[in-house]
């Protein structure tokens, strides 16, 4: 087995990541299984360019975000 350093993220990047995931969870977007989903192309593509969004620290452009909330309401 190979042996592996892990680097102890910083509060800095724990909180980002916090912040990413309470964001992820208002959206109703599940970023532990959201590959699995079989949902129809449009609403999935929506998702992938949330996730991207979330994932580097920007915020999800306010149509996205109407166009995946209203999609969530319907659900």
């Amino acid at each position: 087995m190979r042996k592996r350093n892990f680097v102890q993220p910083t509060a800095e990047e724990i909180e980002n990541r916090k912040k990413m995931y309470e964001e992820a969870e208002r959206l109703g977007i599940d970023l532990m299984s959201f590959d699995g989903e079989k949902k129809a192309s449009k609403a999935q593509k929506d998702i992938q360019k949330a996730i991207v969004y979330l994932g580097t620290g920007q915020k999800v452009p306010k149509e996205l975000e109407e166009r995946i909330l209203k999609r969530k309401v319907k659900e």
